[in-house]
């Protein structure tokens, strides 16, 4: 179910206290379990704070705006081109500040029992189905709290649930499955993650993990602020690792230095934006950080073979 308002906090943080025992959602909207329903909250605020609340597990996406997310004594800004991950009973803070504009959210909250059959069905070997049966006393499965780009495929999978809510009677089934799509995709970015932790230094399995979450909270930083000054000192600082240390581990880790994934941040903002608006070559390096057009045009021309505006000729 969509909702294009937030629940009072009081009343939710009630509900939570007692999972959702009464069965009864936002609205006295009757639910079909305990335990916090599947909900996303599509709404425009132009300031919000939200503190302290036990959620499910959850994306944290906005179709228009920023917003900021902490967990753990972190806190992450959100920005169009990402959405931040929390997990079940972790607290939460979402923030939408005074002076910004407004703030479209697109939160989506995965029921407590569907996200944990879903995700488990998703990781279970085939050998293992007949055994498990409908075995409901299922471990949640845990993820990085982190920032993860949001590609083609991710934003195909907002629009159709998008699409879908439009009709007068939206599908329960038809929701589930866009819901259980988004999850198996979320899946297969945390394999790709499993895959950078294994290829960084052969110590520890949990000390490889201390250092993957060191680095998302660097890498949190630079995806965010590609557009402006991002500096050595400052993402090493975020991961508390020395300057070398922190170099050698990120170039370990995603096989770029943190300046060149910055440049590649930068390349496919100005690819959408050259394909999918009209706005000024200058006003494109402008916005990206370069110093003038002929430095990104130079860049664009190094990565793609081609210049800005014979890119955005061949794209429209």
């Amino acid at each position: 179910m969509i909702f294009h308002e937030f629940p009072d906090l009081s009343w939710l943080k009630h509900q939570i206290a007692h999972g959702f025992s009464n069965r009864l959602g936002w609205g006295n909207l009757p639910l079909e379990t305990d335990g916090f329903p599947s909900v996303i909250i599509h709404t425009k605020v132009k300031a919000c704070f939200r503190p302290d609340i036990k959620g499910p597990f959850s994306f944290f996406l906005n179709l228009q705006g920023n917003s900021f997310c902490s967990v753990e004594r972190q806190t992450t800004r959100i920005d169009e081109e990402h959405y931040f991950v929390s997990n079940r009973s972790q607290l939460y803070t979402l923030e939408m500040k005074e002076g910004a504009g407004s703030t479209e959210t697109f939160n989506i909250h995965f029921g407590e029992i569907f996200s944990e059959s879903v995700l488990h069905a998703l990781i279970t070997p085939a050998h293992r189905i007949l055994d498990a049966g409908t075995e409901k006393q299922l471990s949640p499965v845990l993820f990085f709290n982190q920032l993860h780009r949001r590609d083609a495929t991710f934003n195909a999978l907002i629009r159709s649930i998008m699409v879908a809510q439009q009709e007068a009677k939206p599908d329960k089934l038809r929701f589930e499955e866009q819901l259980s799509s988004l999850l198996s995709y979320h899946l297969q970015q945390h394999q790709h993650i499993a895959q950078i932790i294994h290829q960084l230094p052969p110590v520890k399995k949990a000390t490889r993990i201390e250092l993957y979450k060191r680095l998302s909270r660097a890498m949190d930083v630079l995806r965010s602020g590609f557009c402006g000054t991002v500096s050595l000192d400052l993402l090493a600082a975020e991961a508390c690792l020395s300057k070398y240390h922190f170099l050698r581990l990120f170039r370990q880790a995603y096989g770029l230095s943190p300046y060149q994934y910055m440049q590649e941040l930068r390349i496919e903002k100005a690819k959408e934006l050259l394909a999918h608006s009209a706005v000024p070559i200058a006003a494109i390096a402008d916005l990206l950080g370069f110093d003038n057009s002929q430095s990104f045009s130079r860049l664009f021309f190094r990565k793609m073979r081609c210049y800005p505006s014979q890119y955005r000729l061949l794209v429209k």
